[in-house]
């Protein structure tokens, strides 16, 4: 390669310069769409939990089958309607799982916590699980049951 001149060498630190620029301005543009996409996650996961519990304060005689550990027959006359409404709530949980790569680490172990307790409290949704496990990502049935002997260990263990 020849000399280069002065002016060669001046635009050629120029360029890099601004290739250096434009990188940290990539680096930072990342930064905010990583949490824009964060926030888009967590805006989702709270307007579909608002339409659960909106259902549930609905029909407020229904929620003891959701959070009390109270069972429900076939024969019972809100059985339809409640199963449905376990189908809805599991489809939430479903989506919280499914969010793992936009939720921070503490966020997402806390979700977790809260889909084990949510369905260990309620009969009428593993029942639906149970009954139609292919309706639901493996992701979910994963997480509760190992979520659910984690938590049954640290419990064990007074954590």
């Amino acid at each position: 390669m020849a000399n280069l001149s002065e002016l060669e060498v001046v635009a050629l630190v120029v360029g890099v310069v601004i290739q250096g620029i434009g990188l940290v301005a990539l680096y930072f543009q990342l930064r905010k769409v990583n949490t824009s996409i964060r926030v888009t996650a967590q805006s989702a996961l709270y307007q579909q939990s608002s339409g659960v519990r909106s259902t549930i304060v609905e029909y407020p005689e229904l929620r003891q089958y959701f959070f009390d550990g109270k069972e429900i027959g076939p024969d019972s006359e809100n059985y339809s309607r409640t199963k449905t409404i376990a189908e809805m709530f599991l489809n939430y949980l479903e989506h919280l799982i499914l969010q793992k790569e936009s939720l921070r680490q503490a966020d997402y172990e806390a979700w977790n916590r809260f889909v084990c307790r949510t369905i260990s409290a309620s009969p009428i949704m593993q029942s639906v699980l149970k009954e139609k496990p292919e309706y639901y990502s493996a992701d979910l049935l994963i997480s509760y049951e190992k979520g659910c002997e984690d938590l049954k260990l640290t419990a064990k263990d007074g954590g």
